[in-house]
């Protein structure tokens, strides 16, 4: 009833479509569709699955068809503010919820809501289409962080920079979205730039993680030269007339034939 469910890479949010007054796909029930996916929200919040909820009876008002309409950002904010006003009972002054687009990141994202669109500011529940949904990440103690911190000696181990000059994500090797668990063995703390640029290599990527130099840089990311031996390097290719990379390499292998020759004697 809610729709085939794809395995899928991170994802944008849609296009936004043309609105539909009355017509919904496959003639799916509003409440029917809406019960379904609620229920299978894997957040391990209750606050938040009450906010996922929210927010798609918003995209998806009643009697309204598939493109839904088109929801301005105050118009979600002001749906959250008035669930949550509802609900509120403290004494103390009631704060503004101030997470609204994170958790619709999280409904596109985590909970496989694939047919969310977005243009600036203005969202749209496109189409009923969902997606497999990403195992929830957990939140490390500081303890098991420490842990894996030292397991790489405080350093990101792509770039080997360390804090304070750089800080750390709380990084999956293999993503979730690609059945990654939450296991330490799965985990590295990338700094903020390589962390950007891991997600946005991963984005629709199809190849294998165990080979990625992203997921395991201990294993497959480059060496890195220092400037002057890249300048020897390709100075001496240039007056040889060969390529670089392939002198490097004879470099390298001449270097270990002569470890394993001495290693002989």
């Amino acid at each position: 009833m809610a729709g085939e469910r794809k395995s899928r890479g991170r994802q944008k949010f849609l296009s936004l479509a043309i609105v539909s007054e009355e017509d919904v796909p496959g003639n799916i029930i509003r409440e029917v569709w809406l019960e379904e996916v609620c229920q299978g929200f894997v957040s391990p919040s209750e606050a938040n699955k009450s906010y996922y909820r929210t927010l798609l009876e918003k995209l998806w008002p009643v009697g309204h068809g598939i493109p839904g309409p088109r929801v301005k950002e105050d118009e979600l904010r002001e749906a959250i503010e008035g669930f949550r006003r509802k609900q509120y009972s403290g004494s103390k002054p009631y704060k503004p919820y101030v997470d609204v687009f994170r958790r619709l990141r999280e409904l596109q994202g985590e909970e496989g809501v694939t047919g969310i669109g977005r243009e600036g500011k203005t969202y749209q529940l496109v189409s009923l289409s969902l997606s497999k949904k990403r195992i929830p990440r957990i939140k490390l103690s500081d303890t098991d962080w420490q842990q894996i911190l030292e397991k790489y000696q405080h350093r990101c181990p792509v770039c080997s920079r360390s804090e304070p000059e750089v800080r750390f994500q709380q990084d999956h090797k293999i993503p979730r979205i690609r059945g990654g668990s939450n296991e330490f063995t799965n985990l590295q703390p990338l700094c903020d730039e390589c962390n950007n640029f891991k997600s946005t290599s991963c984005r629709g990527c199809q190849l294998e993680c165990e080979k990625c130099s992203w997921a395991f840089p201990e294993h497959f990311a480059p060496l890195r030269l220092s400037s002057d031996n890249i300048s020897k390097l390709r100075q001496s290719a240039a007056n040889t007339n060969s390529n670089p990379h392939d002198l490097l390499n004879q470099i390298v292998d001449d270097f270990f034939q002569i470890q394993s020759a001495e290693a002989e004697e």
